[in-house]
């Protein structure tokens, strides 16, 4: 099987993982933000202060518990568009409740399961297209 890629994207050196700009958008609200790749993070997950952004009534959301290496952090999922260097995608994901969280990662569920990504580490460059795209990068 041949990946292809629609979108090539160098991340910088000196961030600790591997960062993507990220809007997040709820009707014609939004919160731009740096957001980590994260593949054990199993949802996508954003600071508190985004939610605000985007006005929403953050513990009408669907609760989860979030647990971490240092405890449990409490989080409310809403649907938003998470829109990556142009590609969008609708997903629940995940404002934590505590203001002093200061983490935004791309988990496998909402962004990971709907693009095909590719890692290059040793260029700093990170490839995706969405899932089922099948022409070549261009």
């Amino acid at each position: 099987m041949k990946l292809t890629f629609t979108h090539r994207h160098a991340y910088p050196t000196t961030s600790v993982g591997v960062s993507l700009p990220v809007r997040l958008w709820v009707g014609k609200r939004y919160s731009d933000l740096v957001a980590m790749v994260d593949t054990g993070s199993s949802h996508c997950l954003f600071e508190r202060f985004h939610a605000d952004d985007l006005q929403l009534d953050l513990e009408s959301g669907q609760p989860m518990v979030v647990g971490t290496a240092t405890g449990r952090l409490r989080a409310f999922g809403h649907m938003v568009e998470i829109d990556v260097l142009g590609h969008v995608v609708s997903s629940m994901v995940y404002f934590f409740a505590d203001y002093e969280v200061n983490k935004n990662l791309l988990g496998r569920t909402g962004w990971l399961d709907r693009v095909r990504f590719g890692l290059v580490e040793y260029e700093s460059e990170v490839y995706f297209a969405p899932y089922d795209f099948d022409a070549p990068l261009h």
